[in-house]
This record gives structure tokens, C-alpha cells and sequence, in this order.
């Protein structure tokens, strides 16, 4: 069996260490020459991907990585590829968001003017790494509120935070944060209430797709910041990985 990663990123080139008993090589086009039945395929959580890229990937393995577009449901079905979605499995997509949760401290504590403990901080989205985060915040009794987008996850909200928002409420007070996290993946910022964040917040976008416009977000500091496991802990991100994959092998 072979085993074909990703060395564009820190995970999944560290795999090539915990599975050098297997014959590991990079996933390039001229390597995939060399695949047979049954070999896997690894990328990353966050991996985005392209016509080209999934066109290349060679029949009878299986594919690990994120989610992927059902676009291409019919090429892994045309080529018998087994796709394997990473976060499809909840404890895995758990663990994720805790290392997540990690990565965004890290930036808190790296860019923010004050000691952590004295910033306010709002929490866009009430999913896994909001609650990861929630969860250390109360542990160091920070202040933070959580801004939920339905009535479900604003009522389970209550059990994290004394301070919750129901939908665009947050933003009669968004200039009281000091720092605002966003996990929402989709663009839901206007120009108007961009207007609104005070100039000096720090705003930490951690979604895969941006919550508004960076051209628009010029009075105070944006921070970009996919795939957080990799670039602050990218070797318990990878054991992570590795875990995965060797219970499909087995």
C-alpha cells in the first residue's frame, strides 16, 4: 500500500514521519503514475480544491480530506474513488475546533494591545470552535458575549454565556468589544455595519469563507485566519490525521 500526502502543509507532511513503515510519497501528478488499487490519497481539512486537482486524482484509492463539492460526487463515482470527508466525523470535527480554539488565543495574545484578561470579546456563530472557545474564556472568567444566527443555538448559547445576541442585536453594542471572532462562513457584514466596528478592535476572521469585505475593512485590524491547527499545532493536528486514517485501514 501507498500513501500519497500533501506536503504543502504541516499536517500532512508530517504523516510521512508516523507512517514511514509504508511506502509514503508526495501527491503530485507524476507520483499518482505510480498508484494502484487500494493506495490513499491525504489532503488536509481545509483543502480547496480545483477541476484539475480532483480530475487528478488516480482511480481505486481512497480519498482523505474536508468537504468537497457534490459536484464532484460523479467523478469519484466514475473512477471508484472512496472519499472519506475528515470532518464528517463528529468527535474528529470536535478535536479540530479545539485545536482551532487554541490557534485563536494564540492571536489574541499576540495582537491584541491588552492583557488577554482584560479584553471584551464577542464570539460571531455558536458552533464548535465558538464553544471550544467559550469554554476556555469561562474557565479564565473573560468577558464575552456570543452572537447566535437561530433560536436553537441561542438558547443553548445560555449555557456558555451570560451575554447572548439574537441574530444582527450585537451590533447596538459592537463597539463595546475589544476583539470579535467570527465562525460563520458566509459574507453577512454590510458596508453600513462594517462602519459600526470601533478602530480599535481586533477582528479574527476563522471561517472558510469571509464574513465581509476586506477592502471595506480599513479602520481597524482584520486578521485572516484559516487552517489555525497547522500553524500553531500542527504535529497534534497530525496525530489527529493519523488517527483517522489508520482506523479506516483497519
Amino acid at each position: 500500500m501507498k500513501i500519497f500526502l500533501d506536503y504543502n502543509d504541516k499536517r500532512t507532511k508530517y504523516l510521512h514521519s508516523k507512517l514511514n513503515y509504508l511506502q509514503t510519497l508526495e501527491a503530485t501528478n507524476d507520483n499518482y503514475a505510480l498508484a494502484e488499487p487500494g493506495d490513499f490519497v491525504v489532503f488536509p481539512p481545509n483543502k480547496k480544491w480545483t477541476d484539475e486537482e480532483i480530475n487528478s486524482i488516480p482511480s481505486h484509492v481512497t480519498l482523505f480530506c474536508g468537504k468537497v463539492d457534490n459536484k464532484y460526487n460523479n467523478i469519484f463515482k466514475e473512477k471508484n474513488i472512496k472519499y472519506i470527508n475528515f470532518l464528517d466525523d463528529e468527535l474528529f470535527a470536535i478535536e479540530n475546533a479545539r485545536l482551532t480554539a487554541e490557534g485563536v488565543l494564540s492571536i489574541v495574545i499576540e495582537r491584541s494591545p491588552k492583557s488577554f484578561l482584560e479584553n471584551n470579546i464577542l464570539l460571531l456563530g455558536c458552533g464548535r470552535i465558538s464553544k471550544m472557545l467559550a469554554k476556555i474564556f469561562l474557565e479564565l472568567h473573560i468577558n464575552f458575549a456570543i452572537a447566535s444566527f437561530n433560536e436553537s443555538s441561542f438558547f443553548e448559547a445560555h449555557y456558555f454565556s451570560k451575554n447572548v445576541y439574537l441574530g444582527y442585536n450585537f451590533l447596538k453594542d459592537i463597539q463595546k468589544f475589544d476583539i470579535i471572532i467570527n465562525t460563520r462562513p458566509f459574507e453577512f457584514f454590510d458596508e453600513k455595519q462594517i462602519s459600526k466596528i470601533s478602530s480599535n478592535t481586533l477582528f479574527v476572521e476563522t471561517a472558510s469563507k469571509d464574513c465581509l469585505n476586506e477592502q471595506l475593512a480599513t479602520h481597524f485590524s482584520y486578521i485572516k485566519a484559516p487552517a489555525l491547527p497547522q500553524k500553531y499545532c500542527f504535529e497534534s493536528a497530525s496525530n489527529l490525521l493519523l488517527k483517522k486514517i489508520l482506523g479506516e485501514m483497519k
